[in-house]
């Protein structure tokens, strides 16, 4: 049977608005968490469907991170590219709940 586990990755203090952490989920699986301008908090795959560049060294635009390779833009919401086409990246669920923040996988029991 598959469900969602939550892993404890952060405290909300941790990342300002505007800022990326490599985190690492069940399994060792590595992501990325980001916390938009407007302290939302989103989580996508640690690295660019392009050519495998870590995405927590990109930068974040709104709810956009920026390879800083090539310049690939993913809509951390959605994983989407939003400049180039047949690219996108996973998102995971985030939960706050208090201060901590957890990301969200499906797995196997």
């Amino acid at each position: 049977m598959i469900h969602k586990v939550f892993y404890p990755v952060a405290n909300e203090t941790e990342l300002s608005p505007g800022e990326a952490k490599l985190v690492t989920i069940g399994g060792g699986e590595e992501c990325v968490l980001y916390r938009t301008p407007d302290g939302r908090f989103f989580a996508t795959g640690s690295l660019c469907p392009h050519q495998n560049e870590p995405l927590d060294q990109g930068h974040l635009e709104d709810c956009e991170v920026v390879c800083r390779r090539h310049h690939l833009r993913f809509d951390v919401r959605d994983g989407n590219c939003t400049n180039a086409g047949g690219f996108s990246v996973q998102t995971f669920e985030v939960r706050l709940e208090g201060s901590q923040v957890s990301i969200g996988r499906w797995e196997d029991e």
